[in-house]
C-alpha cells in the first residue's frame, strides 16, 4: 500500500485588487505517492506556478487568497499550518526549484555554499555534516 506524501484538494486560489478576487487556479486536485514523480504541465498562465508555490505558502498574502480547498503533506494541512510548521517542511521536507536559476542562485557564490547555508539555516548542520550530504 502506497503512503499519499501530497495532496491537493480542490484547490483555488484568487489575487484581490481592491474590491475584486480574480480566480487564477479552480479546483486543483491531484496526489503524490511515495516514490511517485508527478509534472505539472500546461499553457503559459495556466497556474502551474501559483499552483507549486501554493504547497509551501509562497505567494504573498494579500493580495494571493487562497478560496478553498486544502494542500496536505502527510495528511497534514499546509494551508493552515503555522509559519513555525511551515518553516520546518520548507526546505526540510520539501523543496522547490525555482524556474529560473539565474535569479535563485547566486553566480557569485559556489553551489555547495548556497546548499550549505540551507542545510544549516534548515537542518543546524555544520560544514562537513552538509558537505557529506551535498556532494
Amino acid at each position: 500500500m502506497t503512503q499519499t506524501l501530497l495532496a491537493i484538494e480542490n484547490l483555488s486560489v484568487g489575487f484581490r485588487h481592491q474590491q475584486t478576487v480574480r480566480t487564477v487556479v479552480n479546483d486543483v486536485s491531484l496526489q503524490i505517492e511515495a516514490g511517485e514523480t508527478l509534472a505539472l504541465v500546461g499553457e503559459s498562465g495556466s497556474g502551474k506556478s501559483v499552483t507549486a508555490l501554493s504547497i509551501l505558502r509562497l505567494l504573498p498574502s494579500p493580495p494571493v487568497e487562497y478560496l478553498s480547498g486544502d494542500i496536505r503533506f502527510h495528511g497534514e494541512s499546509l494551508l493552515h499550518a503555522s509559519d513555525q510548521t511551515l518553516r520546518g517542511v520548507r526546505g526540510n521536507k520539501i523543496a522547490m526549484i525555482f524556474q529560473e536559476p539565474m535569479v535563485s542562485l547566486n553566480p557569485l557564490h559556489t553551489l555547495e555554499k548556497q546548499l550549505y547555508e540551507v542545510l544549516s539555516l534548515h537542518r543546524g548542520m555544520r560544514r562537513e555534516a552538509a558537505r557529506g550530504e551535498i556532494l
